[in-house]
């Protein structure tokens, strides 16, 4: 018979959310890593925590299945929105139980930390309970690869920037913008992995911006959307490769070389701001892997 789990703050939508997942997935487990509530307090359980307003609940949630599902993760995540009459947006980190498992047991310190720090919203049983309570590992090897994997990143995403200005100014604003897509793309990679030793299996610009808000407001603040100008601007940058994709024509719909201009400054700053910021939070890992 399913528990319920104990959980330190309430969770709005909750009992339609789980119904739905329990449709939608072989739920095992689900564990909030992050929430925006339409209360405007703005909660992240593996970090800090801040406050800022939004219209609807928006959950990152790790969903653990007792088997693996037959649709990719941005079907189920817009099933999800729809299903809940865009009233809940969630970005869902999916695992199954037996993975989940082998994982920790050879060592992985975000599902543990996951595991122990983030509230679990509900449970089918006690399987998972052990492993929250295992230790996280430190290593200088450890430090090294998080190190090696950051560098690696954003030395990529710094070419990718540094293109733009090269590429002829006749050039469809869709290239340069793909461009920037990719860019932005292993910045996010490498955020993710020197705050959380995450690598995703899920990789749209959407989804890895929303994971990166979990711990800090860099996306939010460099992509405001609060006007129709700004939120087209990030819409066109999150699926200019899609676009090119599919669209052999007018595919822009009146975005110009001037908009892509005021996309490329953001995303320079985005660069910069993530540079200092990944740098600090490695200075951290450095002081907890290299002096155990």
């Amino acid at each position: 018979m399913p528990m319920k789990a104990k959980a330190p703050a309430k969770f709005p939508l909750q009992k339609e959310l789980l119904d739905l997942l329990k449709n939608l997935v072989p739920l095992h487990s689900v564990y909030v890593i992050g929430m925006d509530t339409s209360k405007n307090k703005h909660i992240h359980y593996l970090h800090t925590k801040s406050k800022q307003e939004h219209l609807e609940a928006i959950y990152t949630l790790l969903i653990v299945g007792n088997k693996t599902i037959n649709k990719n993760l941005d079907d189920l995540m817009e099933e999800v929105y729809n299903k809940m009459k865009q009233r809940c947006k969630v970005n869902i980190l999916f695992c199954t139980l037996d993975n989940i498992m082998e994982r920790i047991d050879i060592g992985d310190n975000f599902l543990t930390r996951t595991l122990k720090e983030a509230p679990c919203m509900y449970r089918e049983d006690n399987t998972l309970s052990r492993y929250g309570q295992y230790g996280l590992m430190y290593h200088i090897s450890i430090y090294k690869e998080i190190k090696t994997v950051w560098r690696h990143r954003m030395e990529r995403a710094v070419y990718l920037i540094s293109i733009i200005d090269i590429i002829h100014e006749n050039e469809e604003p869709l290239s340069k913008l793909s461009v920037l897509q990719n860019a932005m793309e292993q910045i996010c990679l490498g955020l993710l992995y020197v705050f959380w030793e995450f690598k995703p299996h899920h990789y749209t610009l959407s989804y890895l911006m929303d994971l990166c808000t979990t711990f800090t407001s860099l996306p939010n603040e460099m992509f405001p959307q609060t006007t129709f100008g700004l939120q087209r601007q990030y819409y066109m940058l999150c699926n200019a490769s899609g676009i090119m994709r599919f669209k052999g024509r007018n595919g822009t719909n009146g975005f110009r070389s001037r908009d892509v201009g005021k996309v490329l400054k953001r995303c320079e700053r985005f660069l910069r701001e993530a540079d200092r910021l990944g740098e600090k939070q490695l200075g951290h890992l450095k002081e907890a892997h290299v002096t155990v």
